[in-house]
């Protein structure tokens, strides 16, 4: 499955909007409460909330509290002299390829590919594997994407 994540400068909420194949919206990210990045909602077309993405502040990484229904995973991201080194906490995912260039993979432990993400100009693709995974690639590309990477890597400013 592909989609297609564009993201919003409007002065409102909303933070990413994320597009099937075909153009249709299927996802709105958004803010909650005040602008700041600590928690997102991702509602589907109907409005309901699928998927929380809460920053968890811990010196030194990027670390987020991904949770849709009743499972959860955290997705940490390390700054390194190498780059940033994504890990998952709650299945046995790792990323592959270059987060601050929005190019990589997330890959199984049997190295099956779970997604790919390509960035753009203007928009971020992602090729989804299984639609099970979908809401949790979906929450690391919008995690990825919160960090600015233009001057020197810290989290983005909407």
């Amino acid at each position: 499955m592909k989609l297609f994540i564009k993201r919003n400068t409007s002065p409102d909420k909303s933070c990413f909007t994320i597009f099937d194949e075909y153009g249709n919206e299927k996802y709105n990210a958004s803010f909650t409460g005040s602008k700041s990045v600590s928690k997102l909602i991702v509602s589907d077309k109907a409005d309901k909330a699928v998927l929380k993405i809460r920053k968890i502040p811990i010196v030194g990484t990027h670390t987020f509290a991904l949770k849709a229904g009743k499972h959860h995973i955290t997705f940490v991201m390390i700054i390194s002299s190498n780059g940033i080194i994504g890990y998952y906490y709650g299945n046995n995912w790792h990323i592959n390829g270059e987060i601050t260039k929005g190019n990589f993979s997330i890959i199984d432990v049997d190295n099956s590919l779970i997604a790919s993400q390509s960035k753009h100009a203007d928009y971020i693709e992602l090729n989804i594997a299984d639609d099970s995974d979908e809401l949790y690639c979906v929450a690391t590309s919008i995690c990825t994407n919160l960090i600015n990477t233009v001057d020197k890597l810290a989290m983005q400013a909407v």
